[in-house]
């Protein structure tokens, strides 16, 4: 029996699939995948750690096949058009019938070792968000993202902090949600989020760690999520009291 095996077992869980969406990550997606498979085991019963390549200009996705053919637990999805983070995030989960979801960054800048203490939390709870601290971001990366993170609490009653970090969810949790999701942007997991409040899913926040960029640059604010969250913020607002009449379905 391995670490990631006993801390599923004894928390009522059979398997986790970690997506890690990727775009233009050459130098950082085969640290990161080597990272996973030291901390967890390439172990493909309990693990599956999903590379969702978002049409990298790079050689990304080169990279990315010769790991999936290294490893048994890494599976390889190539997007058909470059979509973004988050919803690369949601095309890794529903190709996944793993009990446990979770998502990280292909930068290297959240680690696996919080895995563990995460999945922990997932026992009693539906969603275990997470919380960067310290933040290694630039500057003006954390001021945008400390506006984005207070309006989006205010409004729409979130429990995360940092509602862009990465999350863990229980599968049957994210398929209660899943259907109500319509973002095409950043903006999915504000979305996820809120329906979830909604919905009086049990809900926890726990504290990583979070790491500076070591290669390769910052995507930060691209231009489809400059067009897209705006229009989705308003819309969401509209769509509040909709929401509000949602209610868990019965299993």
């Amino acid at each position: 029996m391995t670490l990631l095996s006993d801390v599923l077992k004894q928390n009522g869980f059979e398997k986790l699939s970690i997506a890690i969406p990727t775009y233009n990550e050459e130098s950082n997606i085969h640290l990161m995948i080597e990272e996973c498979i030291e901390f967890l085991g390439d172990q493909p019963n309990f693990l599956e750690l999903v590379i969702v390549n978002d049409r990298s200009s790079d050689k990304s996705l080169e990279v990315a096949k010769q790991l999936s053919a290294k490893y048994e637990s890494v599976k390889l999805i190539d997007n058909p058009e470059n979509i973004g983070c988050h919803p690369s995030q949601l095309v890794g989960w529903n190709s996944s019938d793993a009990d446990v979801l979770y998502m990280l960054p292909s930068d290297r800048q959240i680690p696996p070792n919080s895995i563990p203490e995460l999945i922990m939390n997932l026992k009693n709870n539906d969603i275990v968000w997470t919380n960067r601290v310290p933040r290694n971001d630039p500057y003006f990366r954390r001021i945008v993202s400390f506006f984005y993170n207070f309006i989006s609490k205010k409004l729409f009653n979130l429990i995360p902090n940092d509602v862009d970090s990465a999350v863990m969810i229980r599968n049957k949790s994210f398929k209660k949600i899943n259907k109500y999701l319509d973002s095409k942007s950043a903006f999915i997991q504000v979305q996820m989020g809120f329906i979830a409040s909604v919905m009086n899913f049990n809900q926890v926040q726990v504290n990583i760690s979070h790491r500076p960029r070591m290669a390769g640059s910052a995507k930060g604010i691209n231009l489809h999520d400059v067009t897209w969250v705006p229009k989705e913020l308003i819309s969401l607002v509209q769509q509040r009291n909709k929401f509000k009449n949602l209610r868990i379905e019965e299993e």
